[in-house]
């Protein structure tokens, strides 16, 4: 038996939620202070005035944790996927499931007793694991090799993926376009045939200033383009300014190209991504989601077949 800290590719199944105190499981931080909304678009970008330098993101889709030296969590040498019960008949995994999103996507899922959920985590990171996942696996988007063990026996793949850290100018180009291009690669690979990639509002307009950030919105938008020539079935989630908390107002779906605008809470767009893994209505669409006062609440399935 061995630890998995840093061995990309190997995972281990988690203990549900309500025992997460055994075998080292953390419990999910909650934000600090201040993180309840994001002065953007998309769930990657914020710009801080620290020397008029971009330093960071205001949260992230793409940073996980691996157990600590000293966790008691442990893995074989040849660990086998569980096999889905007759309740959960299906398994996606999760890219970016430490992120505000993916975090809600695990969480949603799991609640839904439908899925086995497997949350993807950065080798050495230092970010909670998320308490929704059945299952984790180390691995890196921009490392090819990791990714591939990653999405073995999935039915379904959600890329919540995104910057964190600015002040490397190749991060974009590293997380959101050759990430995402390495894991349709890898998704193709293992038969995964179903993927939903969340970006952002804003990434038609390359004079938008959160491109500023090293192209950012453009490296989403090639992603969004190399996913739609995949030939993989796919929906593309393109929230506005994304909030911890609670916003007032019924979910929306904008056409693609709106003027970027308006806010959404991270628990929605969990739910409009989790909608799109199976709504007949969804398959190959672009949404762009806010929540807007005055306008009568629709299903998502509704919303879905609304947009052409």
């Amino acid at each position: 038996v061995r630890s998995c800290r840093g061995r990309p590719g190997h995972y281990h199944s988690c203990p549900p939620p309500h025992v997460s105190h055994v075998r080292g499981v953390r419990r999910r931080q909650v934000p600090p202070p201040g993180a309840a909304g994001v002065p953007g678009f998309g769930d990657s970008v914020s710009l801080l005035g620290r020397k008029s330098s971009l330093v960071k993101a205001a949260s992230s889709e793409s940073e996980g944790t691996s157990p600590s030296s000293s966790s008691p969590m442990s893995e074989t040498e040849d660990f086998t996927p569980s096999e889905p019960t007759a309740e959960k008949k299906h398994r996606v995994v999760i890219l970016g499931s430490a992120g505000g999103v993916g975090k809600l996507c695990a969480d949603q899922l799991n609640a839904s007793g439908e899925w086995t959920v497997r949350a993807a985590i950065r080798p050495n990171s230092d970010k909670p694991t998320p308490t929704g996942a059945d299952e984790v696996v180390t691995c890196d988007v921009y490392e090819y090799e990791t990714l591939p063990p990653a999405l073995k026996d999935c039915d379904a793949c959600i890329i919540a993926v995104g910057t964190t850290n600015f002040m490397d100018p190749l991060g974009p180009f590293k997380n959101e376009y050759q990430g995402t291009k390495n894991v349709i690669a890898a998704a193709k690979q293992q038969g995964v045939t179903n993927v939903v990639l969340v970006t952002s509002m804003g990434v038609e307009d390359i004079l938008y200033p959160l491109n500023l950030a090293w192209g950012v919105l453009f490296w989403k938008k090639l992603a969004e383009e190399e996913l739609q020539r995949s030939g993989l079935r796919h929906v593309i989630v393109r929230p506005g300014g994304l909030s911890n908390d609670a916003v007032s107002g019924a979910v929306v779906f904008k056409r693609r190209g709106s003027t970027p605008g308006g806010r959404v809470s991270r628990a929605n767009v969990a739910r409009v991504v989790i909608e799109a893994l199976t709504c007949e209505n969804a398959g190959n669409k672009i949404v762009e989601v806010v929540q807007e006062e005055g306008v009568t609440e629709k299903p998502l399935s509704d919303l879905f077949e609304s947009i052409d």
